[in-house]
């Protein structure tokens, strides 16, 4: 199972339309839906004797079996409808989505396979699709006897007895609870409302001290103890990443300090017009996908060498397609004028564009360090260049430069790339000095890690990682325990399990743009905060060892006699 907010752009119901949202089995919980996965049919029939499930049958949703009809069957599927009670899919075979509502009324998709059962509370508004293989095998239990009513959703349909039970009963409070309410009132964390399954509550007090011993069969829904723990230590461990707030649609999302004025969820924000180069990317397409959901038109510019024009077509109707190389100043340009010829004005400059090369600063050729001074750099002031005298001329405009953590710190195995990324953060603080009459704005935007743009290409001989192109280690720095492999072992390790969330960055940096006073620098993710933190406290720590040797100005009666002089030298300091 897997399950994530409906990205909502335009295609088939049935492709994944994954907005790369992550919603976990406890805010599943929270809505009153209940996951399982069964791989027995013995534990589904336990399930249905303690729930009162009596009857049940067997539906194949395939163009094989339904003919004709199929694909009128899935699109009245896939109308929003609520039922008058519960609704329960056990999936024998195959794949399909329900779409449910979520507090804040946005859709959350449910991805079920094989063996996973879901319960859906009478009243929630939802829907059903099968997914691109047009297949799926389900078994539907019910309490009384076998039927399916549908009723779509209308205005009136919101007093209806079932609905309006449901909204009290899972939309009209806070269910989330912390590991500190587990261990005091025991198995109640379960849900504050409800016991979803008989006997759930004096089994988990029985076995609260040995949470190890849990067992799949006891049918409990996916929220462990142990996992709480884990969550709630792991907001502890993460308090310095962006925190989260509850905007007047009562969804939670991350929010910049009120210092610097940023927009309020209650609040319409101006439509912008956007750049965003590196629009392919995985921070570039999530920020792209951001700025579209919040109303804003967006040029997404892909990369050239790996993007098509037509791979770029038709991403959104208020999205212009375009293809760019950052290294070259006329590619930069035309991108900037299709952009004022399409939407008549340009708001906003984000590069996330970037390319580094993992690898001793021995074992990097010229070409090497050309290639990422050329993108990172070069194509930063490219885009300068090119965008700069626009925003004078309409005396505003706002820069967001996707710098990094390695723009502040040495790290070994990224020599050059950390020297590219220092050379952007002087260039663009220097510029705002130069630019501050013209109420031109910028941001240094440092992520710590973030998962990986994409996955590694078949066509290239050396394995990516994101942006990143690893080189064979020569043998002067190939041991294991070489501090030059330090970034090629960190890459590799995280994979996909880097901490920050581009979704969540995706959103902080969309209200860079729209809030009136800007940082000069944001980093997001813990381990960020924490890299640059080390490094200014070891700064700090330096200058206080030696500030004894600050040479200050001579006095008056020093300056004529110059240097003292043992044994007829200067004296210095050995």
């Amino acid at each position: 199972m897997k399950a994530y907010y409906y990205d909502n752009l335009p295609g088939d119901q049935r492709l994944p339309h994954d907005s790369g949202r992550e919603v976990d089995v406890d805010s599943l919980f929270a809505l009153g839906v209940y996951y399982y996965h069964l791989p027995e049919l013995q534990s589904v029939n336990e399930l249905a004797e303690k729930r009162g499930y009596k009857n049940r049958d067997e539906i194949k949703v395939s163009p094989k079996t339904m003919g004709d009809v199929y694909e009128d069957k899935v699109k009245m599927f896939f109308m929003e409808h609520l039922h008058e009670d519960e609704e329960i899919r056990y999936i024998r075979d195959g794949r399909g989505y329900f779409d449910v509502r979520s507090k804040s009324d946005e859709w959350v998709r449910v991805q079920l396979d094989k063996d996973d059962l879901l319960i859906l509370p009478a009243g929630i508004y939802h829907r059903f699709t099968t997914d691109e293989d047009n297949f799926v095998h389900a078994m539907r239990l019910f309490k009384d006897e076998p039927k399916w009513t549908a009723l779509n959703r209308d205005p009136k349909l919101d007093e209806n007895t079932h609905r309006l039970e449901y909204v009290n009963e899972y939309l009209a409070q806070d269910t989330v609870f912390g590991v500190h309410e587990v261990v005091k009132i025991g198995c109640r964390a379960a849900s504050p409302r409800s016991t979803p399954i008989p006997g759930l509550r004096p089994y988990i007090n029985q076995h609260l001290s040995h949470r190890h011993q849990l067992s799949a069969r006891v049918l409990v829904p996916l929220f462990s103890l142990s996992g709480l723990y884990l969550r709630y230590k792991h907001k502890m461990d993460t308090r310095t990443e962006a925190s989260d707030v509850t905007d007047a649609s009562g969804k939670a999302r991350p929010q910049l300090p009120t210092s610097c004025d940023p927009p309020q969820g209650s609040a319409s924000s101006r439509q912008l017009v956007w750049i965003v180069f590196g629009g392919t990317g995985h921070m570039g397409r999530s920020l792209v996908k951001c700025a579209l959901a919040r109303g804003d038109l967006v040029t997404s510019v892909g990369r050239v060498f790996e993007t098509t024009l037509t791979e770029m077509a038709g991403i959104h109707e208020n999205c212009l397609g375009a293809l760019c190389d950052v290294r070259a100043r006329e590619s930069v340009c035309h991108v900037v004028q299709r952009t004022l010829a399409h939407f008549g004005r340009i708001d906003v400059v984000a590069n996330c564009s970037g390319y580094g090369v993992i690898g001793a600063c021995e074992d990097q050729d010229e070409h090497d360090l050309r290639n990422q001074f050329e993108t990172n750099f070069m194509g930063t002031l490219h885009i300068i260049h090119a965008t700069l005298p626009y925003f004078r001329r309409q005396n505003g405009g706002r820069y967001l430069i996707l710098s990094s953590v390695s723009g502040a710190l040495g790290v070994p195995g990224l020599g050059p790339y950390c020297a590219t990324k220092y050379a952007v953060e002087g260039l663009i603080e220097a510029m705002l000095y130069e630019t501050d009459a013209f109420n031109i704005k910028a941001t240094l935007i440092e992520p710590g890690h973030v998962r990986r743009d994409e996955p590694e290409t078949p066509n290239n001989p050396l394995p990516t990682w994101g942006h990143f192109l690893i080189k064979p280690a020569s043998e002067a720095y190939g041991h294991a325990t070489s501090p030059a492999l330090h970034a090629k072992r960190m890459v590799q390790w995280l994979g996909d399990r880097q901490p920050t969330s581009a979704v969540k960055c995706a959103e902080l940096i969309w209200q860079l743009a729209h809030c009136s006073y800007p940082p000069l620098r944001l980093l997001l993710g813990s381990y960020a905060i924490e890299s640059i933190r080390d490094r200014m406290r070891s700064v700090t720590e330096e200058l206080e060892d030696w500030k004894h040797l600050n040479f200050p100005a001579a006095p008056e009666d020093d300056k004529e006699g110059g240097e003292e002089m043992v044994d007829g030298a200067p004296e210095t300091m050995s």
